[in-house]
């Protein structure tokens, strides 16, 4: 009925997604450093990273450099924006499998018998 959605809205949704999908992982902030790197800051201690790194492909393991408060990104920051966040989207995604499902604390395990 409007016709197509502009791509600067397409854009901000997309940034958008990857903010949700960050924050999901532990993610805090995600911001570029520099022209080359993308930063994700993170209060995750190393064993936790690591968990998440798991469950990258081998080849994109060396591009994600872990350090106390944040994650580094290499070379990803050369790269045009919309690849930036396709490629950050699609691999945060990858990372998300290496988390448990949620669980409720404190809900009956068994179902409520009806009156």
């Amino acid at each position: 009925r409007y016709g197509p959605i502009p791509s600067v809205a397409e854009q901000l949704l997309r940034v958008m997604e990857l903010k949700q999908l960050g924050k999901s992982l532990g993610f805090a902030r995600i911001r570029p450093e520099g022209k080359q790197h993308i930063i994700l800051e993170t209060p995750m201690e190393e064993p936790a990273w690591k968990l998440l790194q798991e469950n990258l492909p081998q080849h994109l393991r060396s591009r994600f450099v872990y350090s106390p408060g944040k994650v580094t990104v290499r070379g990803l920051g050369l790269v045009k924006t919309n690849k930036q966040l396709e490629s950050l989207i699609e691999w945060l995604g990858k990372m998300q499998g290496a988390l448990p499902e949620p669980t409720v604390v404190g809900l009956p395990q068994s179902p409520i018998p009806n009156p």
